[in-house]
């Protein structure tokens, strides 16, 4: 049952066609937000806003591709225009090629990589931190990876670039803290996701990375959007600059 955290606030949550950001809009709406659901994909984002308005929530689609400023800075400005202000900023979305190890991947994929995983970060806080000032305040919430801590094989860019949103997560929270601007990251372990499909389907693979799950189960997309939700509310209004891990006691074994 929803406890209403967020009535009468407005969250963009970026890659929310599918898995971790879906869910997350999902539950903000629940609990009362109106939600921006951003993505390059317009079927999946029209799909999380049915599923949102089917439960009585309000969300919209914004078509964007995080990678491309103009694109980024036209998400930020029309959503101040459409809902006044912008409360919560859920950079989530990614790109990064697959079991593909640091010689054999291409400029193509690099460049990709980072723009999507690491600017794309960069873009929605550089737009949106100064509404968020004149606002008065908000909350930034960053998806890195706990590839960002630990090494996985053949994911060189991947870990690159979720490394450098750790950085900048630190980084703005150190900055605008004193505007009333907290920042911190969640660090998934494996969730089960359309993105993570091709992993899971792998069964030695797969095997391996479940060994390794102290709690014996594959994350859920539900099990980081809780996460995010904790971050974005005034329950952890004493924190920031931090990095949340959730992998099920994957890096503890």
């Amino acid at each position: 049952m929803s406890r209403g955290r967020f009535v009468g606030r407005t969250a963009i949550v970026t890659g929310s066609a599918s898995g971790i950001g879906r869910q997350t809009a999902v539950q903000f709406a629940a609990e009362g937000a109106q939600v921006v659901v951003a993505d390059i994909d317009a079927e999946g984002a029209g799909a999380t806003v049915a599923q949102i308005e089917e439960a009585g929530g309000v969300a919209r689609v914004s078509i964007t591709d995080v990678g491309d400023p103009s694109a980024v800075e036209e998400l930020v400005e029309r959503t101040v225009a459409d809902w006044g202000r912008i409360d919560i900023l859920h950079n989530n979305a990614y790109w990064a090629p697959l079991y593909t190890s640091v010689p054999d991947t291409t400029i193509e994929q690099w460049d990709r990589t980072i723009a999507v995983t690491l600017t794309g970060v960069f873009l929605g806080c550089k737009y949106a931190i100064p509404h968020m000032i004149e606002a008065g305040g908000g909350v930034i919430v960053n998806t890195a990876s706990t590839a960002a801590i630990v090494a996985s094989p053949t994911f060189g860019a991947y870990s690159a670039a979720k490394s450098g949103v750790l950085g900048l997560t630190r980084s703005i929270a150190y900055d605008f803290g004193p505007k009333n601007i907290r920042c911190n990251a969640v660090l998934p372990g494996l969730i089960r996701t359309a993105a993570t499909a091709p992993v899971l389907s792998n069964e030695e693979r797969s095997e391996w990375l479940r060994s390794k799950i102290v709690v014996g189960r594959i994350g859920e997309p539900s099990d980081i959007a809780h996460a995010v939700l904790y971050l974005a509310s005034e329950e952890s209004s004493f924190m920031t600059g931090q990095t949340l891990v959730i992998d099920g006691g994957r890096q503890i074994g």
